[in-house]
């Protein structure tokens, strides 16, 4: 059986090198899905408790993203924003590749299925930066 929830988060970002605008630091507010399975109901008939998903989310996501900069570690912006921000270093956040949507969803399936409790699987991850606009990836059916 499956369990969804769905959040919201602010963030800037920017994709150096792009040859349109999504080059210049700009801001999103994103939506992301979180979907997550177990075969089992617990004993109170429940894949798992919204507020414990919420947690796990919150620890491996939104505490980190929400209100950041989002950009590839080697942004010649990085440094300067960094500075910019002394007072919030942990607002600079440095991903391993380009702030994309498809980056991003690959990143939080990572980190999210670190936070999950044994014998919950994550199924599905979908981050949406504009109401038209996202990625998802899903566990690939067996």
């Amino acid at each position: 059986m499956d369990l969804t929830t769905s959040y919201v988060f602010d963030a800037a970002q920017r994709i150096a090198g792009h040859p349109g605008k999504c080059a210049w630091l700009h801001g999103h507010t994103y939506h992301l899905e979180v979907t997550v399975s177990s075969p089992t109901l617990n004993p109170l008939g429940m894949v798992m408790d919204f507020d414990d998903l919420r947690d796990a989310v919150r620890k491996a996501v939104l505490d980190l993203w929400d209100h950041s900069t989002l950009l590839a570690a080697d942004d010649p912006l990085g440094p300067a924003i960094s500075a910019v921000q002394r007072e919030a270093p942990d607002r600079v956040v440095l991903l391993p590749g380009q702030p994309t949507a498809e980056v991003l969803t690959r990143e939080a399936w990572t980190r999210l299925e670190r936070q999950l409790p044994t014998g919950i699987a994550l199924e599905r991850v979908a981050i949406r930066e504009t109401p038209t606009c996202g990625s998802a990836i899903s566990r690939p059916k067996t």
